[in-house]
């Protein structure tokens, strides 16, 4: 076993808290009071400082300050609470600050961490000094890290512990719960109890509310449930997460060919959770989610230009159709001026309804709510939910345009204009994300880029269309 988890960082604290520092510090917000003991170049007030607040608030901070200072605060910490708040750093922060300490003080600290913590780490920063680190490990924690790296990033094997408890189906509820006090100090979750069979086969599962609820002589394989929801090892960490969500677990079994490997926990779930939910949207934005999947601050600029630059010079050469598009029609536009008036409400109208579109339709898709086979299904009740909006909006549309003096003929193509874009948005804006999905592309990346640069140049294209028909002017 690994120097230990959570509970050490407890032991640590309660052993030695320090008295709480003065009421006109500690009611500062924390990134201020530490500021004000970095300037005092009062160390020994700030360890103290340090000692009486969490991990993760500790680690907000340490994201923050500049690098020299950052390193004198995370210097100053524990081993146990250094190694939580390493847990917690972004990319760039964690890296400058394993970058200041020697193989011996890293892999030192990777020791007190879970090894799927552990693993992450070293995956996430130190990819180059996983060998070196590894071989500086204690061996029993450096090899339940190496059985996880042995998985594919982003599996439930990455996610997994194997600190669970293990009963035989041949307990009572007394002996499960006299096992559980001699072993519960050493796992991860009590919450979910497995039982095994005499092949260490697992077979069920029990709550800890039923055994401790239970009669001291009830069987255990009477009181578990032999339905245990589990994932294979390889299996991705959305479907981890989902199978969470979905059944309301605390924790998942991992299991190989009959055998558990070892538990995903609800909060590492969580931290999926967050991890995926933020992917998306910085894909959904056309900004590439690996540089920028950190604390805002901790990112250098030169890599947000990067992140950026791809997609925009993408977009920038695609929209230029919407400027063939205006060239084309040239002399519509000469002879009636007042056409260019609606191009932003229109465009921006058939914009905002594909957007919607693809937010919903990436959500059933990540929901399995929506498969490809669901295509024509979800394409035939998004074609009429358009036509529904566009002949709700077009009566405000036609309404407005009579308002601002446009005429009858002008109103009415704006009218119709705002029916056929927004019925065109909403299909086209159904169909992207299923056909990206067919083709195993993320549906998130390419949707809302490529909806907005579709609808601005056809929706331009169909308005000046209606227009030269509908138009005497025109004819």
């Amino acid at each position: 076993m690994a120097k230990n988890r959570s509970s050490d960082l407890e032991t640590t604290l309660a052993a030695g808290s320090p008295p709480l520092v003065p009421t006109v510090i500690s009611s500062l917000p924390l990134e201020r009071a530490i500021a004000a003991f970095l300037d005092r170049n009062d160390s020994s007030g700030l360890r103290d400082f340090l000692a009486t607040h969490e991990a993760p608030d500790l680690a907000d901070v340490v994201d923050r300050l500049p690098d020299a200072s950052a390193t004198a605060v995370f210097n100053l910490l524990t081993p146990a609470a250094a190694a939580v708040v390493l847990t917690e750093l972004g990319i760039e922060a964690a890296n400058r600050v394993l970058d200041e300490l020697t193989p011996d003080q890293a892999a030192d600290l990777l020791e007190f961490l879970p090894p799927n913590d552990a693993a992450a780490i070293i995956t996430d920063n130190a990819p180059r000094q996983t060998a070196e680190l590894l071989d500086r490990m204690e061996p029993d924690a450096a090899h339940e890290v190496r059985t996880l790296l042995q998985f594919p990033e982003h599996s439930a094997g990455r996610l997994m512990s194997d600190g669970f408890v293990r009963l035989q189906v041949t307990m009572t509820a007394g002996q499960a719960l006299e096992h559980l006090r001699n072993v519960g100090r050493d796992v991860e979750t009590i919450s979910d109890l497995y039982v095994f069979d005499s092949d260490d086969f697992v077979i069920g599962v029990v709550s800890l509310r039923q055994v401790i609820c239970a009669e001291p002589s009830e069987a255990i394989g009477v009181l578990m449930t032999n339905k245990v929801v589990s994932v294979k090892p390889e299996e991705d960490q959305e479907v981890v997460a989902r199978l969470v969500a979905h059944y309301d677990l605390t924790s998942l079994p991992v299991v190989s060919g009959g055998k558990m490997l070892g538990v995903v926990t609800v909060d590492d779930v969580i931290d999926v959770l967050i991890e995926e939910g933020t992917e998306d949207q910085l894909k959904f934005g056309g900004v590439e989610p690996g540089v920028l999947a950190q604390p805002y601050f901790t990112t250098p600029i030169w890599r947000v230009v990067r992140s950026r630059l791809s997609w925009l010079l993408l977009l920038f050469v695609a929209e230029t159709s919407t400027g063939s598009v205006l060239r084309y029609f040239e002399n519509e536009l000469a002879s009636v001026v007042a056409l260019s008036f609606f191009i932003p409400l229109l465009v921006g109208t058939g914009g905002n309804t594909g957007a919607q579109t693809v937010s919903t339709i990436i959500r059933g898709i990540a929901l399995k709510e929506i498969r490809v086979r669901d295509t024509l299904r979800v394409v035939s009740r998004e074609l009429f939910s358009g036509m529904l909006l566009g002949s709700l909006l077009a009566a405000v549309g036609f309404i407005r345009a009579l308002l601002w003096g446009s005429g009858f003929e002008l109103s009415l193509v704006v009218a119709l204009t705002l029916v056929a874009v927004v019925t065109w948005a909403n299909t086209i804006g159904s169909l992207i994300p299923l056909l990206a999905h067919r083709f195993k592309i993320d549906p998130a990346l390419v949707s809302a880029p490529l909806i907005t640069t579709l609808v601005d140049a056809t929706g331009l294209a169909i308005y000046l269309l209606i227009a030269h028909a509908l138009l005497s002017q025109l004819r």
